[in-house]
């Protein structure tokens, strides 16, 4: 974690003011004239620059770490969507031949097959199955075994497959 370094001002009685030494070259040197000095300050100097480094080098890494997890959360939040649909399966056929299927387009493709689709009916008898089969990416098969001569609704719900 960055230790802040809480940085001080340094404080003279006198502020830019200089003396002047000439040199024997001819050429002078300025000397910062200062009086007394009230405080110190903060040093400039490679122990505290560095620490500043170390800190915004500290901040880049988090930010970085804070946008895959943003990314990470928005896709498993998007893996939430889910659809609520019916489709109406019938046939014409007797038992044992009378298995019958529908094909359901989905409102909204998906761009991975990893989604889950729950079939659900009220009105079939016990012990006849409900298949989901041949996902794609824009829809499914609904596939009813031993399927009555009269319609019966299939109400399924689609969860996941946006990554």
């Amino acid at each position: 974690m960055y230790d802040l370094i809480l940085w001080k001002n340094r404080r003279t009685e006198i502020s830019n003011t200089y003396s002047i030494t000439e040199n024997a070259d001819g050429t002078i040197k300025l000397t910062p004239f200062v009086g007394e000095v009230i405080e110190a300050g903060t040093g400039f100097n490679q122990i505290n620059m560095n620490n500043m480094d170390y800190g915004i080098n500290e901040a880049i890494i988090m930010g970085g770490l804070a946008s895959v997890q943003l990314r990470q959360h928005q896709r498993e939040l998007e893996n939430t969507y889910f659809e609520v649909g019916s489709v109406t399966v019938s046939t014409t056929e007797v038992y044992p031949f009378n298995t019958a299927s529908a094909t359901v387009a989905m409102k909204t493709a998906r761009n991975t097959l990893d989604y889950i689709v729950i079939p659900f009916c009220d009105n079939l008898l016990q012990g006849r199955a409900i298949r989901i089969k041949d996902k794609q990416l824009n829809g499914f098969k609904v596939e009813v075994e031993d399927c009555p001569k009269s319609q019966v609704t299939i109400k399924y719900f689609i969860f996941g497959g946006k990554m």
